[in-house]
């Protein structure tokens, strides 16, 4: 009885929550509006601009500065346990090695973000230029459009050679003069847009 009761008392407060706040939460009419809508594919920009080219080299050279050290630091342990050194001292050893390596890592980690994220800014500052001078009211990655897409390709307008002009007035379009693939109409592509 008592249950009953408490069910009550609970979905009259619920109903009358909601008749209150019901209206708040209403949805405005949809009203159409017309967008001017433009696309590029990051990865070509990407490979387009030395300097986000250079972000991806940099990241492969410290990538192998850390293997090559970690390969040397495995060797000077082997070689204090072969040389039967005191565990005291091999713990000691391991220990220095490691803290010299996560000292290495974050250093190259810092130089490798800062660099990346140097050349996504810039690749976004062209990109809102472009966009500015087009009047376009949205630009999407088409590198990062998991299934359809066909829409805003046979809709948009591609800004993919105008980006990399921006990057690079000097040298104009470096990436073979051709235009940007369409957007994939499945996962492939897998590209991150500038963040």
């Amino acid at each position: 009885m008592k249950k009953q009761i408490v069910t009550s008392i609970c979905s009259a407060l619920l109903l009358s929550m909601v008749a209150i706040t019901g209206p708040a939460f209403a949805q405005k009419a949809a009203t159409p509006t017309t967008v001017k809508l433009g696309y590029y594919n990051y990865n070509m920009v990407k490979t387009s601009f030395p300097e986000a080219a250079g972000s991806d080299s940099l990241r492969q050279q410290a990538e192998s500065q850390l293997r090559a050290f970690q390969e040397d630091a495995n060797k000077r342990l082997q070689q204090a346990q072969t040389d039967k050194k005191p565990k005291e001292e091999i713990e000691k050893l391991k220990n220095e090695l490691q803290a010299e390596y996560n000292g290495r890592l974050q250093a190259l980690s810092q130089l490798v973000s800062t660099q990346v994220a140097i050349a996504n800014q810039n690749i976004a500052q062209a990109l809102n230029l472009v966009m500015k001078d087009k009047g376009l009211d949205l630009v999407v990655d088409t590198s990062t459009i998991l299934a359809g897409g066909d829409k805003l390709v046979n809709n948009g307008v591609d800004v993919t050679d105008e980006v990399v002009k921006k990057l690079n007035p000097a040298r104009g379009l470096t990436g073979g003069g051709g235009s940007s693939a369409p957007a994939p109409k499945t996962g492939a592509g897998g590209g991150a847009a500038p963040q």
